[in-house]
């Protein structure tokens, strides 16, 4: 992701914009852990686990934030308290305004 500066640009990567997924998701109530998104043959030959960032062509971001809650908890609160963490956290420290995140809740534990 570019940013133009008055002096220059500033690019920030897909792995430190997941970073930051990542640490916002973790501090959100009823979250045990970070769930596996990867098909078969990314588990066979590597690939990212719990976190998918896009970037499109008109600067916005898709995230999908793959999760396992916590059983007992509001699974619709838990979900959109982390959507509103992550985009908080995203706009803040790293500037993005345009965000669609997706919160796919794939256990409970």
């Amino acid at each position: 992701m570019k940013i133009m500066l008055q002096n220059g640009e500033l690019e920030i990567t897909v792995e430190a914009l997941k970073k930051i997924v990542y640490l916002a998701t973790a501090e959100s109530y009823g979250t045990v852990g970070l769930g596996d998104s990867r098909s078969f043959f990314e588990k066979i030959f590597g690939g990212d686990r719990g976190i998918k960032i896009e970037e499109l062509e008109d600067s916005s971001l898709n995230v999908d934030v793959y999760i396992e809650v916590e059983y007992g908890v509001n699974i619709r609160e838990v979900a959109k308290n982390i959507a509103d963490n992550v985009a908080h956290k995203l706009k803040t420290l790293a500037g993005c305004e345009k965000l669609n995140i997706t919160v796919h809740v794939v256990g409970i534990k």
